[in-house]
């Protein structure tokens, strides 16, 4: 007869910083970087939301990482597609802890407009946390 002495190792967690960050970016057509990670880190999203605050009509509006040109070119690193109605906020769904998409070492997050461009200015939230 064998004795086993039971042995629990402490598990240890990765640091969890929850970062947020607002960005306007620019309403020219094309691809935007709304937010780049550290050197070395990579980002892993909680929530991204975008906020309309005047009258400009409906907006579609590709959420992604890296640098391609639109969601097209590379549907891998796509995140959301968000429609923002007019005078509204759209958001991503609300990740758990460790869950979000995950970009790669250096990747930034994307932002680009689907048809019309806005005339206005928008906002976007960007909850987060960084990664080695």
């Amino acid at each position: 007869m064998t004795t086993r002495a039971s042995h629990k190792s402490p598990l240890r967690r990765r640091p969890f910083t929850l970062r947020a960050v607002e960005v306007t970016p620019s309403n020219r057509r094309g691809r935007h970087t709304i937010l780049a990670p550290t050197k070395g880190y990579r980002i892993r999203l909680a929530r991204v939301k975008v906020v309309q605050p005047e009258a400009d009509g409906r907006h579609l509006c590709e959420i992604y990482f890296g640098t391609a040109g639109n969601l097209i070119t590379e549907p891998s690193r796509a995140v959301d597609i968000l429609a923002v109605p007019d005078r509204g906020t759209a958001s991503t769904r609300a990740y758990p802890r460790d869950q979000g998409p995950r970009g790669k070492r250096g990747e930034p997050l994307s932002l680009r407009w689907r048809g019309r461009r806005p005339s206005t200015v928008h906002k976007v939230i960007i909850e987060y946390t960084e990664e080695s």
